[in-house]
């Protein structure tokens, strides 16, 4: 299920410290549900919940910033 341009924001960009709701790595996704209710996700966590996301909740906006994905590494919590 591909996302539609109505629901993809434009808005502040995700941080490193942004962290997924479900394992704890760091978030791409936002998926908005409306004022101060949103869930993180990483890539393959929004991968896995997206259609059903999309089905129950048609209206929700997503901020997806998958393409960042690999850009540039992030520090592991273990990197000396």
């Amino acid at each position: 299920m591909t996302i539609t341009a109505e629901r993809v924001l434009q808005g502040d960009p995700l941080k490193i410290a942004d962290r997924c709701d479900q394992c704890g790595a760091q978030a791409f996704v936002r998926v908005v549900f409306g004022r101060n209710r949103d869930l993180l996700f990483c890539g393959h966590h929004y991968q896995r919940h997206e259609p059903v996301l999309m089905a129950r909740h048609p209206y929700v906006n997503v901020v997806d910033e998958r393409h960042r994905i690999n850009q540039k590494p992030s520090l592991s919590a273990n990197a000396e």
